[in-house]
């Protein structure tokens, strides 16, 4: 009986060892590697909704500039078409000069925008209310404008509207010379000049046909500097002394004083006006400010010739010309102060 027990025991025994050794006790876990911060990859970007914002909101205003408006236009022969002088970004500004060239004049022309006026002049825009200077001279456009200090100003509007009118086939160009800007303290603005406009003809294309070079540009037209807006204090001159200037369209006796630096009562009184608030378009008044000459002098305005300001003082051309050193070609221009000798 023993013998049979002890095999019972040792069997039970290998059995439970056996089942240790391969049921019991699985394998050992093997470790996986921590990935390195080189292997891992890129965080996943949130798609976002195509109509959101952008993250930085655009700031407002921007830098001064003008540009065109449209920057081409096609024409037939006769045609007309009219361009647009936006600017932004300006509303610090009180004055604004403008020189445009139109080149070759063979191709187009600027038309008048007011055949009632004297001489050929461009529409005026409403964003800056005060013209000082307005005159087409041949291919040329001369341009000045201001508002009055003090105000808020929009940053951008129309300038100017310049009518073009094809009269052969051809491209021409609608060029910016000159610009300048001053804001309420008679500061300079930075104005880059704008692209230049291109007219096409008759057909043809500026995609395809190649543009004549643009040759030099002609020195600047030297527009008459508008006093800085500050409290005028005019200095006294004797009698009859000063600036003649024709009142035009629009012209106040304040906007006189606020442009030569004086003010609207001085003038009134230098020329014998009992209320400085009622003047005319077309009267002529006394600036009492320096004109540089030895007795008075006369303000050149837009269609002047030196004949009919000859005859307007009593003098005669050729006093007039050896007066002021006038060349054989008795070329002047608006803004030229003409010393004058005043007999009636």
């Amino acid at each position: 009986m023993r013998e049979p027990m002890r095999w019972k025991f040792l069997l039970l025994a290998g059995t439970l060892i056996l089942f240790l050794l391969t049921g019991c006790v699985g394998p050992a876990p093997t470790s996986t590697p921590t990935p390195t911060l080189e292997e891992l990859p890129p965080p996943a970007t949130p798609l976002a909704p195509f109509e959101s914002s952008p993250a930085v909101a655009p700031t407002e205003g921007g830098p001064s500039s003008l540009y065109l408006d449209p920057p081409t236009v096609s024409l037939a022969v006769g045609e007309t078409a009219t361009i647009r002088i936006w600017a932004e970004g300006i509303q610090e500004a009180t004055s604004l000069s403008l020189q445009i060239r139109l080149e070759p004049d063979s191709v187009a022309r600027i038309v008048d925008s007011d055949p009632a006026e004297p001489g050929v002049q461009v529409a005026l825009g409403d964003l800056f209310p005060i013209p000082f200077a307005n005159q087409v001279e041949g291919n040329q456009v001369h341009v000045q404008v201001m508002r009055e200090p003090g105000g808020t100003f929009p940053a951008g509007g129309v300038v100017a509207s310049v009518t073009l009118q094809g009269i052969a086939s051809g491209l021409a160009s609608l060029q910016f010379v000159y610009v300048g800007a001053q804001d309420g303290e008679g500061k300079p603005i930075e104005i880059p000049l704008p692209a230049s406009g291109v007219i096409s003809v008759g057909g043809e294309s500026a995609a395809t046909t190649p543009f004549p070079t643009q040759g030099p540009l002609p020195t600047p037209f030297p527009f008459p500097t508008p006093a800085p807006p500050v409290a005028p204090r005019p200095t006294p001159l004797p009698a009859g002394q000063g600036i003649y200037y024709v009142v035009q369209r629009g012209e106040n006796l304040f906007r006189l004083g606020l442009r030569f630096g004086t003010t609207a009562e001085a003038i009134a009184a230098a020329s014998g006006l009992s209320d400085p608030n009622q003047v005319r378009a077309g009267t002529m008044v006394l600036i009492p400010v320096p004109s540089g000459c030895a007795g008075s002098g006369y303000y050149v305005q837009p269609g002047d010739t030196l004949y009919s300001i000859a005859r307007r003082f009593g003098m005669t051309v050729e006093e007039l010309v050896s007066l002021n050193g006038i060349g054989p070609d008795y070329n002047i221009r608006v803004g030229q102060i003409l010393c004058v000798v005043r007999r009636r």
